[in-house]
């Protein structure tokens, strides 16, 4: 007889966490690669497509092809509507800003999470906690307004791509007694496949955007059919993806959430190094003072959750 608890195994947790990081990051560094050319819906539809079978054959051998008839389709819409959005408010970010920065805002996922807590579950919070969350406030304004208080527009993407994660990352946990991970990969794939689709139909010849917002150009350039190298990256990426996005999924089904989500924060390296090689980005040190706040404050809040 099955539990109705979810499944608690923190080594697990941690190793698929890690596993897919790594997966993220390089995915990261290719869409930025291929953002100055092509427009975004373009990339998730080709990469949902490529997807598709790797996606399947996980299903296949983690739970089996019937695990499929789901009976939990709603929870399934809602948690892939939510990390759709995340990623195009997510990616239009990097077409916009150092790739350090947008991972660095993307970590005030711990800071909603405590924020959802809150208004759905009524917890009450500590005035360590409200410390913990005002140090992160104070993270995210020196990274967003650089010079002169000025808040660069671009920086409300990885800030919403957040919070649409924070509320997918709840669903996930949510369903993890009867869902298996990879069917909550193929489902995102598949609407993923569909939604990208289909707004890249209508809007495939492009629509007139300011050409001052690199973000806004990245989702609204027409498309074009690509060379083959660059086709190459795109189904790569969709390889890619498939397997990270189990990775993850079954990451915060084996473990508390509160246990493995300080792992994210290694996001952080991978995306300051590829960041200078790459794009000769150099963060500035009040950067790198705000992402230091950003990552002691949720690291805190993490610790402060685990004691209850």
């Amino acid at each position: 007889m099955p539990s109705n608890q979810p499944e608690d195994t923190p080594v697990r947790g941690i190793f698929f966490l890690l596993g897919g990081v790594v997966i993220f990051s390089t995915q990261d560094v290719l869409i930025k690669y291929l953002s100055n050319g092509y427009p975004l819906l373009e990339i998730m539809f080709v990469r949902s497509v490529s997807a598709i079978v790797p996606s399947l054959v996980l299903v296949h051998f983690d739970s089996g092809i019937k695990s499929l008839k789901t009976k939990r389709l709603g929870a399934h819409l809602l948690r892939s509507t939510l990390l759709f959005l995340s990623y195009i408010f997510y990616y239009m970010g990097i077409a916009a800003l150092p790739l350090a920065d947008v991972v660095a805002l993307f970590y005030t996922t711990p800071f909603f999470i405590t924020v959802l807590s809150i208004i759905v579950l009524y917890e009450r919070v500590t005035l360590n906690q409200w410390a913990s969350l005002l140090t992160g406030f104070i993270g995210v304004l020196i990274i967003v307004s650089p010079g002169f208080g000025i808040i660069h527009a671009a920086a409300i993407l990885p800030i919403l791509a957040a919070l649409t994660y924070s509320f997918a990352t709840l669903i996930t946990r949510h369903t993890a007694n009867s869902e298996s991970a990879s069917v909550m990969g193929f489902s995102l794939v598949i609407y993923s496949l569909f939604m990208s689709g289909g707004l890249g139909l209508l809007m495939k010849n492009g629509l007139v955007m300011s050409q001052s917002h690199p973000g806004l150009v990245f989702m609204t350039r027409a498309w074009i059919f690509p060379p083959v190298r660059d086709l190459g990256i795109m189904i790569g990426i969709g390889m890619l993806i498939s397997i990270g996005s189990y990775c993850l999924a079954q990451a915060y089904r084996v473990a508390k959430s509160s246990t493995i989500t300080p792992f994210e924060y290694t996001g952080m390296v991978p995306a300051v190094v590829c960041g200078f090689v790459f794009w000769n980005e150099i963060p500035s040190s009040t950067t790198l003072i705000g992402i230091l706040c950003i990552i002691g404050s949720g690291l805190y809040l993490i610790r402060i959750q685990t004691r209850h």
